[in-house]
């Protein structure tokens, strides 16, 4: 949604415009009543002021309604163009993806409603008060050009300095992001501290500076409103010291004192919101931004009769390995940890860099991610949804009993409630189920190559012994090459190949 909600903005004007007019109408109204004769007629304006009232309150909430649906519109879109943004990429930093997601998509969303249209009717008012006055001649003219002049200068430094204070605690939230999650990765050395004195351990990073300004672009705020008050109250006591002698016999003479000490009522919205226009900046700029880092292509080649690797590793890796693989079977890779395994089962699924020859039927592939070619983390990640969206995150067509066999093959046919909310509210799995549900979510995948990482850490026996069943039975059509330094005798006996790294 990247056009102007015209009519949103011209609905507000409207009813700022039509609150200023019944101010300015009722002024001259009350004044009227108590100089004009009894033939006075009283029913032309007070139908006039219930005529402005009614489009007031019907602006007012035409403007609300049809800014809020373009906020939520703008917001849907912005987070659907992050996630799109996402496709294809892995993030490097999830907390501000998160922040992204959460904060700064509704912030920018927010833009309309919060900062243009209380602007963009400040403008209108200015010129709408300004202009009576002066082509009515009332007493008080200078004085409300200068208060224009005022809220105008006032304006633009709250802009600046808004700018200003939003960079600065952009940075800060930045520091502390950065921080917080080194501070966080080090918290299995925390007892070590004795004392938050301890020179030798970092103490939790705060949010003072973050808060400080914050703090000082609202405060600015509140001081510039109060020094446009105090101006108005000035202005009010010199146009009643200078026009003494002239008096104020006019009832349209009451428009002008009356909009000096309503002044914070008509500008207040704007004077209070203006330097927030940084906020918004900032978090155009940060989506604007992406930290997510581009994964390698997706090739379709597959091998016909035997993938072959020379030295071939990834480049974190020391050494490299030879080997031989077969298109379909069991193959373990076995080692102690941090010898490499998983790198080199990412390597292979093409998530991260690699170096060496990988070949297919004796043709050197090109490097990149392959099609067909799954990577089951140690790790996975679920998804706060039902059992089956976590299934089929890609709502492909699967009848439920494809779904019951898949969870039956990893010992999970006790799930048999598929529409079952998984997560924070509903059923929250153990390491262990959530690892058999990824690997229920693999089998439904059909991979050719499956590339599963630990897949029998922290199980018990009984439940070892049902994802090497799954595994095994998976092995008959497709490549399945397990990384691990657990064992069961089932996975000993069925493997074709055994590699030791």
């Amino acid at each position: 949604m990247k056009q102007v909600p015209v009519v949103s903005l011209l609905l507000a004007i409207a009813h700022t415009s039509a609150g200023l007019l019944i101010l300015i109408f009722s002024s001259w109204f009350i004044a009227a009543c108590a100089l004009m004769p009894v033939n006075f007629n009283y029913m032309l304006p007070a139908v006039i002021i219930r005529a402005l009232a009614l489009v007031r309150i019907g602006a007012g909430y035409g403007h609300m309604w049809l800014a809020h649906h373009d906020l939520l519109g703008r917001t849907t879109v912005l987070r659907s163009e992050l996630f799109s943004k996402l496709k294809d990429h892995v993030l490097h930093e999830k907390a501000g993806d998160v922040e992204k997601l959460a904060a700064q998509t509704e912030l920018l969303s927010s833009v309309w409603v919060g900062w243009v249209a209380h602007q963009a009717s400040a403008v209108v008012l200015v010129i709408l008060a300004t202009g009576i006055v002066t082509q009515l001649a009332l007493p008080g003219t200078l004085a409300m050009w200068v208060m224009a002049g005022l809220w105008l200068v006032l304006t633009l430094w709250l802009v600046v300095y808004g700018l200003n204070q939003s960079a600065k605690q952009t940075a800060e939230e930045k520091r502390f992001r950065f921080g917080s999650e080194h501070f966080f990765n080090s918290s299995s050395l925390w007892h070590l501290s004795v004392s938050r004195r301890n020179p030798h351990f970092a103490s939790a990073p705060g949010l003072d500076k973050v808060w400080r300004h914050q703090f000082a672009t609202d405060v600015a705020g509140q001081w510039a409103l109060w020094l446009l008050h105090g101006c108005a109250i000035l202005a009010l006591v010199a146009l009643f010291a200078f026009n003494q002698d002239k008096g104020f016999g006019d009832p349209a003479s009451l428009m002008v004192p009356m909009l000096l000490l309503s002044i914070t009522d008509w500008l207040g919205r704007s004077v209070t919101t203006a330097a927030h226009l940084g906020r918004y900046r900032q978090a155009k700029s940060a989506l604007a931004q992406s930290g997510a880092i581009a994964l390698p292509a997706i090739h379709d080649t597959q091998p016909m009769g035997q993938i072959q690797l020379e030295s071939f590793q990834a480049v974190n890796v020391l050494s490299g390995i030879d080997a031989t693989l077969p298109v379909n079977g069991l193959v373990v890779l076995s080692g102690p940890s941090g010898c490499g395994k998983s790198s080199l089962l990412k390597a292979l699924a093409g998530l991260v860099q690699a170096k060496g020859d990988l070949r297919f039927d004796g043709d050197i592939v090109p490097a990149g991610r392959r099609k067909g070619w799954v990577y089951a983390e140690q790790s996975p990640v679920l998804l706060e949804a039902t059992l089956r969206m976590n299934l089929v995150p890609d709502e492909s067509v699967q009848s439920d009993r494809a779904l019951n066999n898949a969870l039956s093959q990893f010992g999970l046919g006790h799930f048999s409630q598929l529409d079952e909310w998984l997560g924070q509210g509903g059923r929250v799995l153990s390491g262990g189920e959530a690892r058999r549900v990824s690997l229920s979510r693999t089998l439904l995948a059909s991979p050719k190559v499956w590339l599963v990482d630990e897949p029998f850490e922290g199980l018990d026996t009984g439940n070892q012994q049902y994802v090497a069943a799954g595994l095994t039975a998976a092995a008959e059509n497709a490549l399945v090459i397990i990384a691990t330094h657990v064992t069961p005798e089932d996975i000993r006996r069925s493997a074709d190949q055994w590699i030791e790294m």
